[in-house]
């Protein structure tokens, strides 16, 4: 059986090792392949894989969430299953989310899907089948790493600069602080791009009128 294999990237930390371990167990061989969010540096030990099977690579889209679906990735099965006939199945490692249209789209096609996850789930059980990853233990990208909190040796009464708050106003100043510590881990949770506009501007407000 002919496989079309499509992983994005982006969607987990996903090692060359990995990904190689999975596919060994995939009952064919690779007739095409194509590389979503790759980077050179962070994914570097994919080159081999790319060079012996001509991959074709697909570079970061800027701002894109990672949890959901490249919609690259889903025009190409598309294309791929309406054009290259000797294809007879997919392998795809992508985000769970929104992909069961994809999936129901190629299965309609009369194409074997395969998925590549981190554990069963619902969106394993619309496939014909799938192969469970191996998240790997660090990741290179910065916009992947996990958001740690600056400590900062600084007594909790201490004052900000430039605030105008006396020294004597200590339950003034700690508000300030509770204000600006709560609107920067809003800032970080936001998903909605629309609301992380509304926390910015919220907070250069606080910080305009204190410093």
């Amino acid at each position: 059986m002919n496989y079309a294999v499509l992983v994005d990237l982006n969607s987990m930390r996903l090692s060359y090792e990995s990904f190689a371990k999975a596919l060994s167990q995939i009952d064919g061989k690779v007739a095409y392949a194509k590389l979503y969010g790759y980077n050179n540096k962070r994914n570097n030990d994919f080159n081999n894989f790319i060079k012996t099977y001509g991959v074709e690579i697909a570079l970061p889209v800027s701002n894109r969430k990672k949890v959901r679906i490249d919609i690259r990735q889903v025009i190409d099965a598309m294309i791929i299953a309406c054009t290259h006939k000797s294809v007879d199945g997919f392998f795809i490692i992508c985000s769970e989310l929104d992909s069961i249209a994809m999936i129901n789209a190629l299965k309609k096609l009369g194409k074997r899907v395969i998925m590549g996850i981190q554990s069963p789930s619902f969106v394993a059980e619309q496939c014909d089948g799938f192969v469970t990853l191996e998240r790997m233990a660090g990741d290179n990208d910065d916009a992947a790493q996990p958001t740690e909190k600056l400590t900062v040796n600084r007594d909790d009464n201490e004052f900000l600069p430039h605030t105008g708050i006396e020294s004597k106003q200590i339950d003034e100043m700690q508000k300030v602080k509770a204000e600006l510590a709560e609107l920067l881990e809003n800032k970080k949770r936001q998903k909605s791009e629309i609301d992380m506009g509304q926390n910015v501007l919220q907070l250069d407000d606080l910080l305009k009128q204190y410093f």
